[in-house]
């Protein structure tokens, strides 16, 4: 076996389902595939035993958590268990592409020695990659990548596991920053270690079709700061840093604020979340130094402090804006 297909999963069956039918007629002798099922309200076993028994010459097995553990910790499950050369950690919710895991195949027998490999998705992605591209050692990757949700994104990547391995126990330790598979790769890649950008696809995101009580929540974004306590090099943490600020435009206050002014509370409930409210700010928002971002975060602690004040106006703003009504739960989700 030259590649596992991990694919980790919680509640999504008939997504899940849907996804491994295209899959499974690209899988080869040179794969097995790995179903991590988080604890699933209904087992996914019970959801594909028809599509096991089809293809019964295929090397699938399914391993299901007693409890769920949570996504990261799920995640890691994949690579700790991978006893294969290559890894690829699919999202249940992610469409594969036509010819993917026979492109994924050859461009790992044509990298044997690289680190990470990390194919196009999104607008960006698809507009700057031009040719494949290689990069030396984590500055050069960090460098390189178009957003951070480019290499955030799993189901685009594939590692090499004698690689990337060393850096298990430091993805453990942060695995609360909710990308622990970033933590691997940037632990282990130092001044030598190669990763390559192809301009080839290997999945479609699909993740506007998923229900918006089946999104992760994302409050776990916001953890994405934390890498910058990893033990790398200052020269790297400045070069992490000033990539993790350009999430400050995608993310931002006004989205921050606009979205706690709506959430639901318990009768009697004073407060509100300014508490949650500051430690964001002071872990994430911080990095944004705009004026007018400064204003609005002080704004912002008036607004979250009495929503009921800014509702009716905010509800006006978005609909005029965005031409439909505002649902709290839609934008509690990623």
């Amino acid at each position: 076996m030259s590649l596992t297909i991990a694919i980790p999963t919680y509640n999504r069956n008939n997504i899940f389902r849907a996804n491994l039918e295209k899959l499974l007629p690209q899988v080869t002798e040179e794969c097995r595939i790995i179903i991590y099922d988080n604890c699933s309200d209904i087992a996914v076993k019970d959801s594909i035993t028809d599509l096991l028994n089809s293809y019964s010459n295929i090397d699938i097995s399914i391993v299901t958590n007693p409890h769920n553990v949570g996504m990261t910790a799920n995640i890691l499950k994949c690579f700790e268990n991978c006893s294969d050369p290559w890894l690829w950690v699919l999202g249940d919710d992610d469409e594969v592409a036509e010819g993917a895991v026979e492109r994924i195949l050859s461009d790992i027998k044509r990298h044997k020695e690289v680190h990470f490999m990390t194919y196009a998705w999104d607008e960006d992605s698809f507009k700057n990659r031009k040719n494949e591209v290689v990069t030396k050692g984590i500055d050069e990757f960090i460098e390189t990548f178009e957003t951070f949700g480019a290499v955030l994104f799993l189901s685009t990547s594939v590692y090499n596991m004698n690689k990337v391995v060393s850096g298990m126990s430091f993805a453990h330790f942060f695995q609360s920053s909710y990308a622990p598979h970033l933590v691997m790769l940037f632990m282990s890649l130092g001044d030598e270690g190669e990763c390559v950008y192809s301009e080839n696809q290997i999945v479609k995101n699909k993740a506007d079709d998923t229900p918006d009580h089946l999104k992760w929540d994302q409050i776990f974004i916001y953890q994405l700061t934390l890498l910058l306590r990893l033990p790398l090099k200052p020269k790297t943490i400045g070069k992490l840093r000033k990539r993790l600020e350009q999430l400050t435009s995608v993310w931002s206050i006004y989205h921050f604020i606009f979205t706690l002014t709506f959430i639901e509370y318990e009768k009697g409930v004073t407060n509100k979340p300014i508490v949650f409210y500051g430690e964001i700010v002071r872990s994430f928002f911080y990095l944004d130094r705009r004026l007018t971002t400064r204003i609005a975060i002080f704004f912002g602690h008036f607004v979250i402090r009495y929503p009921f004040l800014f509702r009716r106006i905010f509800s006006i703003i978005y609909k005029i804006s965005k031409g439909k009504e505002f649902k709290p739960d839609t934008n509690l989700r990623i």
